[in-house]
């Protein structure tokens, strides 16, 4: 949250620690709630996405995170998109500290949301985030996947894929 270009903008190109903080005490009290609904409402399972720790992660990552996106979305999309082309391209991340979208010049350029005016980058792939506080599509496919196949620091107390498995599984008996 502390990172975000609308905060960076804000805080002279650094990010709010009273933010992330903000955030942190937050997840952890949610994180304690998930448990607790899980306990008292056993019928029902809740499942907790820990996407600062995942967003904290790829910031300071954000290099090595390229990936083979088209791939990644023909994987994630392949039930929906049967003859969706398998062409993969490698995307390689540049700029986690502004956006792809500006409105304003400069150091303000994240403080305003995109509209007709504004400029839009050439490569939004290359982009951590597409306007003041909202990331690109190529790094929304990546975070689906880990919401989709996350071990437990990403997902508590499982990911997508095993809440389906559990749901069906227990259909069937």
């Amino acid at each position: 949250m502390g990172g975000i270009p609308f905060e960076r903008a804000l805080n002279g190109g650094s990010c709010r620690d009273s933010m992330n903080n903000a955030a942190l005490l937050f997840n952890k009290k949610l994180k304690s709630l998930i448990m607790e609904l899980n306990s008292n409402l056993v019928q029902s399972k809740f499942v907790y996405a820990d996407v600062y720790n995942m967003f904290s992660h790829f910031l300071v990552n954000y290099q090595s995170h390229g990936a083979y996106v088209t791939y990644l979305v023909h994987q994630f999309s392949r039930s929906i998109y049967r003859d969706m082309p398998d062409i993969s391209m490698f995307i390689g991340f540049e700029n986690y500290t502004t956006s792809c979208c500006k409105t304003l010049p400069g150091q303000f350029r994240g403080l305003l949301p995109c509209n007709p005016i504004s400029e839009v980058c050439s490569n939004r792939s290359k982009y951590v985030f597409w306007d003041e506080a909202h990331p690109t599509d190529a790094v929304n496919v990546i975070f689906a996947k880990k919401l989709l196949d996350g071990d437990s620091k990403d997902m508590y107390p499982m990911n997508l894929h095993q809440l389906y498995y559990e749901n069906v599984a227990r259909r069937r008996f």
